[in-house]
């Protein structure tokens, strides 16, 4: 003999599934190293060269968009690595910023270049030296600091 789960019952097994199973992927996450930030992005560790960088991955169009937008400060050793869908010459802005930015373009593994102490305040566009599919965003000064250069290698 089987029983039947009235209809409320199954969504109720299926939401609490679905708590569980988010919930078990979220510790994976963390047990792995991973986990999120405060805004829902996964941290990634991003090496240039010896330099190491705990930043937030983006990728998704609205998160792309937004960026480091309207945050009130970018920690020391912090940034946020921009996946974008294609390797193509690369446009951003400042739209949002509060405080300065380096840009460090990526492409093929290594720095393809580096626009550096960019002020929040800037108005033009910043175009990518050549095509590019990721961008790290650092606080500004910090590509100086820490003597990172065109052609150094770069891996997550």
């Amino acid at each position: 003999m089987t029983t039947r789960m009235p209809a409320g019952g199954i969504m109720k097994a299926q939401v609490l599934l679905g708590v569980l199973l988010a919930t078990l992927l979220g510790l994976a996450g963390v047990a792995f190293g991973q986990g999120l930030s405060p805004q829902g992005n996964p941290w990634v560790w991003v090496h240039i060269g010896q330099v190491k960088v705990k930043a937030e991955e983006v990728s998704t169009p609205p998160k792309l968009y937004l960026g480091l937008s309207y945050r009130r400060n970018l920690p020391e050793g912090r940034g946020m690595l921009f996946v974008l869908p294609t390797v193509e010459k690369q446009i951003f802005c400042m739209r949002g910023m509060r405080f300065p930015l380096d840009l460090i373009w990526i492409a093929a593994g290594r720095v393809a270049g580096i626009t550096r102490n960019v002020p929040p305040t800037y108005a033009g566009d910043l175009p990518s030296p050549r095509p590019v599919k990721y961008v790290l965003e650092v606080p500004g000064g910090f590509a100086a600091k820490y003597g990172i250069k065109a052609g150094e290698r770069v891996k997550w």
